[in-house]
């Protein structure tokens, strides 16, 4: 059964990943993800928060699924950036001037494989962040690319990134792939990253969690750089 998760680099390189089940990221490794942090929906009645990862000085990667309110996309100026959040300490704030949404992602479809292929969104910030360094999109590699891993919150740790890795690849197509390492609300937008041979790299991102049988407990598209909104 598949799971929406909705409500759901640095000079020095990022510390490797060798953690399977989710791990709170030690308050040492905090600067070097602060890339990574949360993407808070405000609203009158109720807030909700997934993760969201700066790719660019003014773009943040994140799942199409948190931008949505009741089927209806959320405003961009009730979007918020908060990079590197810990225990309400933060390297960066910013707001979204803009919502860059994948336009074959449909809101009234349920989550399933066929539609977290197209959970893909991207924010404009309105005040681009210069002070954090960014986590660039990458091509995951043809093959047998070594395992990957995740970084992002959870609904259980709200206030710290967790890691975990390395996860297996279990599934892939063009556009998507099945992951090993499990995942709960919060972690949607959470980028899947690789270290290729300049670092780490986002090549997909957290859409959904999977339960049953089979090896395969998150869902996540595929996000080359191609896919960046254009400046």
């Amino acid at each position: 059964m598949i799971h929406s998760l909705a409500l759901c680099l640095a000079v020095v390189a990022p510390p490797a990943l060798a953690q399977t089940d989710p791990e709170l990221l030690p308050k040492a490794d905090q600067p070097s993800w602060n890339a990574v942090g949360r993407v808070n929906v405000a609203g009158l009645k109720r807030r909700q928060m997934c993760t969201g990862t700066l790719v660019a000085e003014d773009l943040v990667l994140t799942a199409a699924h948190c931008l949505f309110r009741d089927g209806r996309a959320v405003r961009a100026d009730d979007v918020h950036f908060v990079a590197g959040w810990r225990g309400g300490d933060y390297a960066a704030h910013s707001v979204a001037a803009e919502i860059f949404i994948d336009p074959d992602h449909d809101p009234d479809l349920p989550p399933l494989s066929a539609t977290a292929r197209n959970d893909i969104a991207f924010l404009r910030l309105a005040d681009p962040i210069q002070t954090v360094a960014s986590l660039p999109l990458a091509a995951l590699p043809a093959g047998d690319p070594p395992p990957l891993a995740l970084i992002g919150y959870r609904r259980d740790r709200a206030h710290a990134l967790s890691r975990q890795g390395p996860c297996t690849i279990t599934y892939r197509d063009a556009v998507q792939i099945g992951l090993d390492c499990p995942v709960m609300q919060g972690a949607s937008g959470a980028p899947v990253l690789w270290l290729g041979p300049e670092g780490w790299r986002v090549v997909a991102l957290v859409s959904a969690s999977v339960t049953g049988s089979g090896g395969t407990r998150s869902l996540a598209p595929l996000v080359p750089a191609r896919d960046m909104p254009a400046h």
